[in-house]
């Protein structure tokens, strides 16, 4: 819970892009592409948190926001599809791995990964 919300308090610092203002040649493009990953590592451990503390119902609005703006990312799929599965709305968690699998083959001609295709067997399994 206190790991919860140090991330939760640390990400609402977080303002905008880095360096919005600066011209970027490519040492501060390295710099702001390492914020980038630490800011997304950060909201990781933040979800992870609260999906330890069972507040899976609660974290679907925020994952749905994290999986529109990192579409490619498949952690954050993941994530929503088990936090909608673990609050009762397997259909809807059935759809996001649609949606998933759907995007990973229009852009990048890719399955989604074995943890997600586990997953998705696992709900399958719950649903019969």
């Amino acid at each position: 819970a206190e790991a919860a919300r140090l991330l939760r308090e640390a990400l609402d610092m977080w303002r905008g892009a880095p360096l919005t203002n600066v011209p970027l040649g490519p040492v501060l493009t390295r710099h702001v592409a390492h914020l980038e990953e630490k800011r997304i590592r950060a909201m990781e451990l933040s979800v992870e948190a609260d999906m330890r503390l069972g507040l899976h119902r609660e974290l679907i609005p925020d994952l749905r926001g994290l999986v529109a703006s990192n579409l490619l990312n498949e952690w954050f799929h993941a994530r929503l599809i088990e936090a909608l599965h673990r609050s009762g709305r397997r259909g809807e968690a059935l759809l996001a791995f649609r949606d998933l699998r759907r995007v990973l083959h229009e852009e990048l001609g890719l399955e989604p990964s074995a943890e997600l295709q586990r997953l998705h067997h696992e709900i399958l399994a719950a649903a019969g």
